[in-house]
């Protein structure tokens, strides 16, 4: 029996860890030879070359491509795009995959994305619809649903944006999010006991990126935050590294010596999934304007303080609380979120649907059936 040769294309720390257990599903199925392309800060020590992550798992690494990272200005960021580009190009055209399989809007998938579609890689296409008004994540998203013949959208509004672009209805599933469930499953053993130990309740997790978008300084924005958290002496606050994003040296740096100078924080450049998600779910709260703290912390029942626009656009629960990059809101919520008790029972989460990982396996079987044949011009889809 032929196999099915199935890729997932990664470059960062997010993307992986959000469909770890939906691939090995894949990569149990004796009829599909999964195989992961890793690129972009996954192999650079800098962000904690989490490629060893991925190894540790036990899957098949299909290729690493290296490409020079700096994230100093948008010059140097299409600077690695254009590698990527010609790295991915050249790849695809010797060892071409019957189905691609993609997530979210990094600047790193949409040259991979580019760099299938010349070759007539049928793309399949996670996290489309979205929108996040803060950041070129949101014209790069767009742009990868275009080059895409599948799509699993996170819920039902994003699936009706996609069509709205143009794309096939029968071949656009609303599946919910997998990270919205991922984070429920910890496995305990892939946690540093120094996080198991940490008091529940008695700290916060910081997860800060560039707005990219907006034009305002991710120096400033960051100051701001750093400022509010200074009048919290008696909470501990966990920061976590930046993504490679333009300017995301200027947060982590900023971040470091703020680090140094008071004694209540602790920084981890990168954490396993895992870690991850039991430092989120005994924390008093998230704050900062990650995705994460929109998708994966209200399954966890953890309040979000969501800071600025970056996430601006994005279908929300209850529990996530929109505030403005100022240091005396940003107190004040942090305040309010103290005063609250857990209160997990009454959070909701839009991005969540039951088994969501089988159901993309599923899907993406069903899908492959058809992936070679379809992987020429596709029809726009008008609606009337």
């Amino acid at each position: 029996m032929k196999k099915f040769n199935v890729a997932f294309a990664t470059g960062s720390r997010a993307d992986y860890g959000i469909v770890r257990r939906y691939l090995k599903l894949l990569d149990k199925d004796e009829r599909v030879s999964l195989s992961i392309l890793v690129t972009g800060a996954l192999l650079d020590e800098k962000y904690g070359h989490q490629v060893d992550l991925i190894y540790g798992d036990g899957f098949h690494i299909g290729a690493e491509v290296k490409v020079s990272l700096d994230s100093s200005s948008n010059a140097a960021i299409l600077h690695t795009m254009a590698e990527v580009l010609d790295k991915f190009g050249r790849f695809f055209s010797e060892y071409p995959p019957d189905l691609l399989i993609i997530l979210g809007d990094r600047y790193e998938m949409l040259s991979i994305a580019i760099a299938a579609a010349m070759q007539r890689i049928p793309i399949l296409h996670i996290h489309g619809g979205e929108a996040t008004y803060g950041n070129y994540d949101e014209f790069i998203r767009h742009a990868i649903t275009k080059m895409s013949y599948f799509h699993f959208t996170a819920t039902e509004k994003y699936r009706q944006r996609v069509i709205q672009l143009g794309e096939d209805p029968e071949r656009v599933f609303n599946l919910g999010s997998l990270g919205a469930e991922n984070c429920l499953y910890i496995d305990t053993k892939n946690v540093p006991e120094e996080i198991k130990k940490m008091d529940a309740r008695k700290y916060f997790v910081i997860l800060f990126h560039p707005e990219t978008l907006t034009g305002i300084s991710p120096g400033k924005q960051v100051h701001e935050l750093l400022c509010a958290l200074e009048d919290f002496p008696d909470y501990k606050f966990v920061f976590l590294g930046s993504n490679a994003d333009t300017h995301s040296d200027d947060i982590r740096d900023k971040i470091r010596k703020f680090v140094d100078k008071n004694a209540n924080t602790v920084y981890y450049e990168n954490l396993h999934p895992d870690a991850y998600h039991l430092l989120v779910k005994n924390s008093a709260g998230l704050i900062g304007n990650s995705s994460s703290g929109i998708i994966e912390a209200p399954s966890l029942g953890v309040y979000t303080i969501n800071i600025g626009d970056r996430q601006k656009g994005r279908v929300r629960g209850n529990s996530v609380i929109d505030t403005a990059c100022r240091s005396d809101e940003i107190r004040k919520y942090i305040r309010d979120i103290l005063k609250l008790p857990s209160k997990v029972d009454e959070i909701d989460n839009p991005y969540y649907q039951a088994m969501a990982y089988k159901r993309y396996y599923k899907e993406t079987l069903d899908i492959l059936t058809v992936a070679k044949d379809n992987c020429g011009v596709k029809a726009f889809f008008d609606i009337l």
